[in-house]
């Protein structure tokens, strides 16, 4: 008959008293079953393991394989869905493969940033997964500084460190493609701060696209802005001084959603007399109305590759890449033929 486990637990030295072993071998027996050690003293710490109950820690295994299969996932915050949806996605990878996920947020914080890698290290995960926003928004250390693995996502290239990225000028430019298609020459751009390395990329993509063309187009560029109400209000403000733009391409869902809010309070029709368009492609996107046009940018998939490419740089130094993914167009009903009109 099993003794029953106490509050606590029965720990590794009741174990190896009672099978009349030393902690070290009882620890070791317990964590890998390769261990070599003769089949008898096996089968007693493994019988005094069953008759008290006894479940291994997961960190005191790691201890002695030097391995916790444990990763740490660093991200600014996830009430924004692009962030939700990558931190399921590397979730989901990583149990796959048999890991544990730690996720820590950091507020936008660079100093919160380097105290939690310095946190998680401690904690002895095995690789750390950083999703950053900003371009300025990477560990401060190299790669010869950390003690273990790293992989970057939404980051800049040549930083030292394995990277997964989105095409984020090649979208841009597709998206303005897109919309000059349909016959838009006069453009509001709704971008956060330059820091931000993804929207900075988008504008850029805009611009380049607008100066390779060969007829007049005019980019108002509204940065600045954090979320939907900065975006409500400068589109309403534009709204009520007149607005002579025909397509509003904002540099986020969110920035899109306070832009159709503005419009509609303003009287103004959504897409006949101005076309709105995001990136992202949220959840939520397709259900508003009307339903948005938006560049789904690969949140989901490029958790996934991070922590595919995390993994395999856990056993053995492997060859530092930067993984490229591409958005793609979700055409809805937000966006149409552009109307020629003056300012509203």
């Amino acid at each position: 008959m099993r003794k029953k486990q106490s509050a606590g637990g029965p720990g590794i030295r009741e174990v190896a008293k009672a099978a009349g072993v030393s902690v070290a071998t009882a620890s070791r027996v317990m964590a890998k079953a390769d261990y070599p050690v003769a089949a008898e003293t096996r089968q007693r710490v493994l019988d005094a393991a069953r008759e008290l109950n006894f479940v291994p820690n997961a960190l005191a295994r790691g201890l002695v394989r030097s391995k916790t299969d444990t990763i740490g996932v660093i991200v600014p915050g996830i009430i924004n869905p692009y962030y939700a949806a990558m931190v399921e996605a590397i979730d989901r990878e990583a149990r796959s493969h048999g890991l544990t996920t730690l996720l820590a947020l950091t507020d936008g914080s660079e100093a919160r940033r380097e105290e939690i890698i310095d946190e998680l290290v401690s904690r002895r995960v095995d690789g750390l997964i950083v999703c950053a926003g900003a371009d300025d928004h990477r560990p401060g250390r190299g790669p010869e500084a950390l003690s273990v693995p790293v992989v970057l996502i939404g980051e800049q290239p040549n930083l030292g460190f394995p990277i997964v990225l989105t095409d984020n000028q090649k979208a841009g430019f597709e998206a303005t493609q897109y919309l000059w298609s349909l016959g838009h020459r006069h453009f509001v751009y709704l971008t956060s701060l330059a820091s931000w390395h993804d929207f900075h990329q988008r504008g850029q993509g805009m611009m380049a696209f607008l100066k390779g063309v060969h007829e007049k187009a005019e980019a108002e560029i509204c940065d600045g802005l954090f979320g939907e109400a900065d975006a409500y209000q400068r589109v309403a403000a534009m709204c009520a001084a007149g607005l002579s733009a025909t397509a509003i391409l904002a540099s986020t869902d969110r920035h899109a959603l306070g832009a159709l809010a503005a419009l509609a309070d303003a009287g103004i029709k959504v897409p006949s007399q101005v076309s709105v368009m995001g990136f992202d492609d949220y959840i939520t996107s397709g259900f508003i109305r009307p339903a948005l046009t938006t560049m789904q940018m690969p949140a989901a998939d490029m958790g996934r590759q991070a922590v595919k490419a995390l993994v395999g740089h856990l056993d053995a130094p492997a060859q530092i890449e930067t993984i490229q993914l591409h958005a793609v167009l979700i055409e809805r009903s937000s966006t149409s033929i552009a109307q020629n009109r003056g300012p509203a």
